[in-house]
């Protein structure tokens, strides 16, 4: 008998090896799409892969989110089940970003003992609303109001926005703080407002309320938080320069836009701008530095894009690229007193390669080349200057923003009004009145342009999707499958 134990072995095939080894693989990666859908649906991870961030909540809600101590409830008055997708998805974003935030959906025909509530004999509160409330206060958001509208020529509206996280970004802002800060729009010197270009919803939405003032016959309210003067085309009386004067003295912020003019025919105002250090140059300014230039303008020197300075009002529109416009603009610069406890901020200025026409009664003022009396630039076409303590350098009191053109806020010709130099206006009006109670989101577009190509472009585009990817494919099924069969 042979002692020798033999050993038993089993050997697999080629096919048997492959296929033992593709059930692992498949195995193996079922089981981590199960794991990973149980920890998706545990974590309520989401993304938002629209180009344009639709549902994400922007840098300004987070920072106010950050800072809530109270709770707040959302409430949308819809059917449940039958809610608008793209309303909740950006309303669910605040309560998945902070655990201040509620948010519920009501049927308001069958709970009209909660609507009523929030209704007043003059707003009542309709379907499709949305009510952000706090222990004290509420705000109630109509469903319109959650849509950028537009209106064609034969009066048929199209929604090219959405202004939800506009909306209730505000709504939260104000409910909270309790307060809703006041501008007042200075009139009596042939000027224009805010409210009458069609910046006033802007600024309602971003809690502002306005109202108008004459100097003469109210001087400016306590409650003012900031006044504006937009393209007076008069000059400032010496009663109401010093009216004026003395609300900066008690620190007061003002908000001013200037048009150049042919003589200086405002020499208070001027002298009032320059006690605080912001000294107005009359003139034009000509760029010709040709990246600054409009090409639907015709490269016209007069109108142009300022650089934007190092100034946290401007960071949002530094990170959306989306420059201001400007067109007939004037100067600004510190005078030479440069007073310590003034602080000076430039704000948007031309090129190296621009000057300024201060004689605009010159015959060569229509000239494109630098004349005798020119300024070289850059020049500051925006400015602000705030006082600050002089033991912490910290702001303290008055501030003034000033821009060069009011002319640019009325629009720019066919283009009409600007959403950049609207998105200026408001991020420096905020930065001055510096309150927790206001916020600035900008609405989200929905607008798309439409894909534009050639037939030939379109004949290759067919060609690569229906002929060429299909055979490649084919083609590389092919060598796998007669490769494997010669193993």
């Amino acid at each position: 008998m042979n002692n020798n134990k033999k050993k038993l072995s089993v050997e697999f095939d080629f096919k048997t090896r492959h296929a033992g080894i593709s059930a692992l693989i498949i195995i193996a990666v079922l089981s981590i799409l199960l794991i990973v859908n149980i920890l998706m649906g545990e974590l309520s991870l989401q993304a938002d892969l629209t180009p344009k961030k639709l549902y994400s909540l922007t840098d300004a809600s987070k920072t106010l989110l950050d800072n809530l101590e109270a709770d707040i409830e959302i409430i949308a008055l819809y059917e449940p089940g039958k809610e608008p997708e793209e309303i909740m998805s950006s309303v669910k974003e605040y309560e998945r970003y902070s655990d201040h935030i509620s948010v519920s959906v009501v049927d308001s025909d069958r709970k009209p003992a909660l609507v009523a509530r929030f209704s007043k004999d003059d707003e009542p509160v309709s379907k499709g609303s949305l009510i952000v409330s706090s222990a004290s206060r509420f705000r109630v958001i109509p469903a319109m109001d959650l849509y950028e509208v537009s209106y064609s020529q034969q009066g048929q509206p199209q929604i090219m926005g959405m202004k939800v996280e506009q909306q209730v970004t505000s709504a939260i802002a104000y409910v909270t703080s309790g307060r809703t800060p006041k501008i007042y729009e200075i009139t009596g010197h042939n000027e224009t407002t805010l409210a009458s270009l069609g910046y006033g919803s802007m600024l309602t939405q971003a809690n502002y309320s306005l109202e108008d003032i004459s100097l003469v016959r109210e001087g400016i309210p306590a409650e003012a938080d900031i006044v504006t003067l937009i393209g007076p085309r008069l000059d400032f009386s010496e009663v109401e320069a010093d009216i004026l004067g003395r609300y900066l003295e008690d620190g007061g912020k003002l908000f001013v836009a200037l048009d150049p003019t042919m003589e200086d025919v405002h020499p208070n105002l001027y002298a009032l701008l320059a006690k605080w250090d912001l000294e107005v140059i009359n003139g034009l300014v000509i760029e010709t530095q040709k990246n600054r230039l409009i090409s639907q303008f015709g490269d016209n020197p007069f109108i142009f894009a300022p650089y934007m300075e190092d100034h946290v009002a401007l960071q949002p529109l530094k990170e959306e690229k989306s420059d201001p416009v400007f067109q007939a603009a004037l100067g600004f610069r510190r005078t030479q007193a440069q007073q310590r406890q003034i602080e000076y901020f430039p704000i948007l200025s031309s090129s190296k390669d621009s000057w300024i026409r201060t004689d605009l009664q010159s015959d060569k003022s229509g000239e494109f080349e630098p004349i005798p009396g020119d300024e070289a630039g850059p020049i500051n076409v925006a400015a602000a200057v705030r006082r600050r303590s002089l033991d912490t350098y910290q702001p303290e009191g008055a501030c003034i923003v000033a821009l060069g053109t009011a002319a640019s806020l009325k629009g720019l010709g066919f283009l009409g009004q600007l959403r950049s130099n609207a998105d200026l206006v408001l991020n420096l009006v905020n930065w001055a009145v510096d309150d927790p109670a206001t916020v600035n989101v900008a609405s989200k577009s929905l607008f798309r342009l439409p894909l534009r190509m050639s037939s030939l472009t379109g004949i290759i585009y067919a060609g690569i999707a229906i002929i060429l990817i299909p055979f490649v494919c084919i083609g590389g099924a092919l060598f796998v499958h007669f490769k494997r069969r010669h193993k």
